[in-house]
């Protein structure tokens, strides 16, 4: 829920949850999500009444513009206040905001990103200390909050987004969080009703990267022909053999971990240290396993290991084994 203006010490939260205030600081590199903080707070303002929109690079700013910007209008008008590049904030800039913190005006609504890095640090202990709204615009590093991301995109515009769609669509653009939003875009654009992993695969399936998580999980499918046709195309793009045994000796731990377990994925989650949705995913690939296959396979994926890391003279080799011998044992 979106604090009300002037809600003070809102430590971390999301840029979709925030709302006009007198100090914003927005905080992380990832440039998307501070873009989006902006245009939230801008469109929000713009809702109710004419705005005079100010903005200043930290940088290049000159002394007295920040007393001038917020000065109070003629014509009664909302004013907004946007500031980008804190990291690299000049002096005037500096000493400016500090003494504007101290008494911010209450009509104005400043808003500020600081990308990263020392510089700048005394002035966003001040903001906070002013009670200053924090927004969140670290990257998003894990899967799990791609995923997330993807599907709140979604859920935003009334549209279904399934799991599997969603993890498709990270797992082909997760790389870059721009190109992700834009991928969703394009697809609430292009398309009606729900949104599924064919759509998704039929959009973007060519962007996919073999990696050794496609491999892991179509071997554990018992999918043996998409295992190894994925798996020689990873090797001839000069992918490593070494991260995607590791990724192959993770995705059965996995399996181990949850097969037999009669709890549910979220208690589980809890239990392991997993998010739920690679719970749920194990738990299905865990359907296609028994135990004793598991530990041998477990054992084989550790003498694989040994060779690729230099026991053996053809790693290559013994990686396409480990996947071949995978496969075979995973029940269809």
């Amino acid at each position: 829920m979106a604090a009300p203006r002037g809600t003070s010490k809102n430590a971390g939260i999301s840029w979709r949850s925030v709302a006009p205030a007198p100090l914003i600081l927005l905080q992380g590199s990832e440039e998307l999500l501070a873009t989006r903080a902006f245009e939230t707070v801008r469109n929000t303002l713009r809702g109710g009444a004419e705005i005079e929109l100010t903005r200043f690079e930290a940088n290049s700013y000159e002394r007295g513009e920040m007393l001038l910007a917020s000065s109070p209008s003629l014509f009664s008008e909302t004013k907004l206040i946007e500031v980008r590049g804190l990291a690299t904030m000049n002096e005037d800039f500096l000493n400016d905001t500090l003494a504007y913190a101290k008494a911010p005006a209450p009509e104005v609504t400043l808003i500020m990103h600081h990308g990263g890095g020392v510089r700048g640090k005394k002035l966003l202990d001040a903001l906070k200390a002013a009670g200053a709204v924090v927004v969140d615009c670290q990257p998003l590093k894990k899967d799990a909050e791609k995923i997330d991301f993807v599907t709140q995109e979604f859920r935003t515009a009334k549209r279904k987004l399934s799991a599997e769609g969603a993890r498709a669509l990270v797992a082909a653009l997760g790389s870059d969080l721009s190109e992700l939003a834009a991928a969703c875009s394009q697809l609430l654009q292009d398309t009606t009703g729900a949104i599924d992993q064919d759509m998704v695969d039929k959009y973007y399936g060519g962007r996919v990267e073999a990696t050794g998580f496609k491999v892991a999980d179509a071997a554990l499918a018992g999918r043996a022909d998409i295992a190894l046709s994925t798996l020689r195309h990873a090797l001839a793009t000069g992918t490593d053999p070494v991260p995607i045994v590791a990724t192959l000796a993770m995705k059965l731990r996995q399996v181990a971990k949850v097969a037999g377990a009669r709890k549910s994925s979220g208690q589980l989650a809890s239990e392991l240290g997993m998010p739920p949705w690679q719970v749920q995913q194990a738990q299905e690939q865990a359907r296609h396993w028994n135990v004793d296959d598991l530990a041998r396979c477990i054992r084989l994926v550790a003498e694989a290991d040994s060779q690729v890391k230099g026991a053996s003279r053809d790693p290559e080799y013994a990686v396409e084994r480990a996947v071949t011998q995978i496969s075979l044992a995973a029940r269809r």
